[in-house]
């Protein structure tokens, strides 16, 4: 094996209980070529300073004994993220025993990298991996890739954590293959798409972190970026709002994970209908279905976690229960049960093929072109052009569709609010998406002023969404409960008036902001 090479893989979680039927697959029955699956123990010693500086620089050492066979060292270097696609440049030099010793390489770009980052640093053991790793060469279309399945453990001094999870190792073709054999694979067996390595997890350990929500960063485009290199960034930060806060909702950690996840597949939802026109049909119509229904999984239990952390409360503070068994007590009682059944609908939407089928289809159209199969001249021309040229006519677009009903805010009807809150969030996100192109006062002033009007309809919204949720809770509820009923009825409606005053002003100091686009 050469000692400099380029990893491009691909992971996904697996249930064990999965792994010997994703074993018998039919289509891997097929690619094998007659190979089989061989199974090595690998035990992989990682190493770092105590603070971790070399992995905070994209770079990690490892140290593995592959069974019976010896030990090897490996450097990998993070050579850019491609969405669910980590490509790392990688050098490995075999030893003669365990002991960790940079100075066996001899390739010119790692030993720049090593005195670089680790020279004169203290590099210390941090964790260690100790997996079964089961693997074979696979043959599909024109690619040559690795299968390996591992199964063990993640070690931190006392700490550990289980690993089952999948890799497929791109060797030789295009990558397009290796989402296309796990979509495949899918059929078969339930598969994940996951953003976290071995390494990472090892880290999490070392630290004790805790799981918690993630809120977005910026996207991070610049005027320089070709309108596909934006859309493709879009839907890297989305998909990672979903899988960085799969976990907060899987474990019932915190609302906001919940919250979060939700923004991230509605802000694609927005970015599909955006781009919409620049897009083939096929695969777009089908993300874009996939999203509204893994979207839907998540709306019920979102809906009860603002009622009970924030509608409640807000209630319990004005108008508290004299007793134990009072109005807001019964109400607590009856939205909590009404939630354990939202988190079972999250959970099945979790465990669901859309769901499964949505994040690879997401990854791969992060990763590479995917989108381009079967666009027209006219697509290919529009999303090769740089960003400026096709943000500047969506951002007028959704300011234009945003304008021909609030125009007429005064007369808008429960569902003209409604339907206008959705224009209004629809051009929240695309300035999200855009702004960074622009920059500038003018850009801080026109999002400032969205926002306080998405602030007002939000609020609006929410009047409506705890009514229908209320009117779920009725049936269950006693005399004491429907006075809470009657209590929430009354202050979200004063609340929703006091606001709908004020929604005209914040529409015409909107409206007075000039677009930073232009």
């Amino acid at each position: 094996m050469a000692e400099k090479q380029i990893e491009i893989e691909l992971k996904m979680r697996i249930d064990p209980k999965h792994v010997n039927r994703l074993k018998q697959a039919p289509v891997l029955r097929e690619v094998k070529e007659g190979r089989r699956l061989t199974t090595t123990q690998l035990v992989s010693i990682y190493y770092d300073t105590p603070k971790l500086a070399l992995s905070r620089k994209g770079l990690a050492i490892r140290v593995r004994k592959k069974g019976a066979t010896g030990w090897e060292q490996t450097v990998k270097a993070s050579n850019g993220l491609r969405a669910a696609l980590p490509e790392r440049q990688e050098w490995t030099v075999e030893l003669e025993n365990g002991e960790l010793d940079l100075g066996k390489f001899t390739d010119a770009d790692v030993l720049a990298l090593l005195d670089e980052l680790a020279k004169n640093k203290k590099i210390d053991r941090i964790f260690e991996t100790d997996l079964s790793r089961a693997s074979v060469d696979l043959g599909y279309r024109d690619a040559v890739m690795e299968l390996a399945i591992d199964q063990g453990v993640v070690r931190a001094g006392d700490r550990e954590a289980p690993i089952s999870e999948v890799e497929l190792e791109l060797k030789e073709g295009h990558p397009a293959t290796l989402f296309d054999l796990a979509l495949e694979l899918q059929r078969t067996v339930p598969l994940y798409l996951s953003l976290r390595s071995k390494a990472s997890r090892g880290r999490a350990l070392y630290f004790d972190e805790q799981p918690t929500f993630y809120k977005a960063d910026p996207v991070g485009l610049h005027e320089g970026m070709s309108a596909e290199e934006a859309f493709r960034a879009v839907i890297a930060q989305g998909l990672t709002m979903i899988l960085g806060n799969e976990i907060c909702v899987r474990r019932d950690l915190h609302p906001e994970g919940c919250h979060q996840m939700r923004i991230g597949m509605r802000r694609l939802r927005v970015a599909f209908n955006l781009f919409r026109h620049n897009l083939p049909a096929g695969e777009a119509v089908l993300i874009r279905r996939l999203l509204k229904s893994c979207t839907k999984g998540l709306d019920a239990l979102r809906d009860w976690d603002v009622f009970l952390g924030e509608t409640l409360p807000a209630i319990e503070q004005r108008f508290p229960d004299k007793g134990e068994n009072g109005p807001n007590a019964e109400l607590r009682k009856a939205a909590s049960g009404q939630r354990a059944h939202a988190l079972k609908a999250a959970f099945a939407m979790l465990e669901s093929s859309d769901y499964q089928q949505l994040c690879l289809l997401l990854g791969a159209w992060a990763s590479y072109s995917r989108w381009a199969s079967g666009a027209s001249a006219a697509q290919m021309r529009a999303m090769s052009a740089p960003i400026g040229e096709l943000a500047e006519p969506l951002l007028e677009k959704a300011r234009k569709r945003m304008t021909k009903r609030g125009s007429k805010v005064t007369e808008l009807s429960i569902a003209g609010l409604h339907a206008w809150r959705l224009d209004v969030k629809q051009m929240r996100y695309a300035c999200d998406f855009f702004y960074e192109i622009y920059g500038g006062k003018s850009v801080r002033k026109f999002r400032s002023s969205l926002a306080e009007l998405q602030d007002i309809l939000g609020q609006l919204n929410d009047a409506a969404v705890a009514e229908s949720r209320l009117a779920v809770l009725q049936s269950t509820l006693g005399k004491q409960g429907m006075v809470g009923v009657g209590r929430i009825a009354g202050w979200y409606g004063a609340r929703a008036d006091y606001r709908l005053q004020g929604i005209a002003d914040a529409w015409k100091a909107f409206d007075k902001q000039k677009p930073f686009w232009r």
